[in-house]
């Protein structure tokens, strides 16, 4: 009989307003749980990087001229860090941003939000319910391409 470990996986799940006050006080609280887990510094920091990106561009652009509640879910694997952001902002395609890195010589200084977020995240998946935006993810360990590669 083959018997599963009975330790459950540690689990973050939390929400937010969509003021970006609120978003940073998020990303700390993210900081300090995966920390807590002992959870690997890479997976700690592609998880901020991320997850920085995807908060403040609901907060700036979702909820543009309203506010909102986000709710956040992560959940550490053997292997992965697993996540799902979900808000009623409004409706975007991921499909149609970030694939490629934003031409440099033009000296942008957004623009590069979504290309780092597809550089860094797996299995990206967003789907709107109704009113509701829902994005998962997941960030692997030592399977991260160089960003560099991801541009061609």
């Amino acid at each position: 009989m083959i018997q599963s470990d009975p330790t459950p996986l540690p689990v973050l799940t939390t929400c937010c307003n969509s003021s970006l006050n609120d978003v940073r006080a998020l990303l700390v609280q993210v900081d300090k749980f995966l920390h807590a887990q002992g959870t690997p510094a890479e997976w700690v920091e592609d998880m901020n990087i991320i997850l920085a990106e995807v908060l403040s561009n609901i907060a700036r652009h979702g909820y543009s001229d309203m506010s909102g509640r986000i709710d956040l879910e992560i959940r550490l694997g053997m292997n992965e860090l697993r996540c799902r952001v979900s808000d009623k902002g409004r409706p975007f395609d991921p499909k149609l941003i970030g694939h490629r890195a934003p031409e440099p010589t033009r000296l942008r200084e957004g623009g590069y939000g979504w290309f780092l977020i597809r550089s860094l995240a797996r299995a990206l998946t967003y789907h709107r319910v109704k009113d509701t935006n829902c994005l998962t993810f997941w960030v692997p360990v030592g399977h991260k391409l160089p960003i560099a590669a991801l541009a061609d």
